[in-house]
């Protein structure tokens, strides 16, 4: 097995290649295992932007015992808590975020981070 072959596993692609004839191509693979989530706000006013990351390697399951939905929402609620922190409620007594439905978004970490900071506040997009 060559280094590349090593690096980038075979994973079936449905996406067209174009080679030259008498040479198999090399494609890429989109494989999605090793992912970066990146949970970020933006302030509207001063274009500010706020961001942290989560790591989610193939094996965060079993490394960490707990769903993918188990984490973002533990992430989720950090970013929170960040957001928080950067905009105070002393001087932002009302902080709106614009979110979608995903699972991460609500459940009880959630729910404690709102807890913790009553000035954020929540618009949720249509589904």
């Amino acid at each position: 097995m060559s280094q590349d072959e090593a690096r980038f596993p075979m994973v079936p692609t449905l996406a067209a290649t174009l080679g030259v004839k008498g040479h198999r191509p090399v494609v890429g693979t989109r494989d999605c295992k090793d992912l970066l989530y990146v949970l970020a706000v933006v302030n509207l006013v001063s274009a500010a932007v706020h961001a942290n990351t989560l790591e989610s390697p193939k094996d965060a399951k079993k490394r960490t015992g707990k769903s993918k939905t188990r984490r973002l929402q533990e992430a989720f609620a950090h970013h929170l808590r960040h957001v928080g922190r950067v905009y105070p409620r002393e001087r932002h007594p009302r902080v709106v975020l614009v979110i979608d439905n995903a699972p991460w978004h609500r459940g009880k970490p959630i729910d404690e981070a709102l807890r913790d900071n009553p000035h954020l506040e929540f618009k949720r997009l249509p589904s």
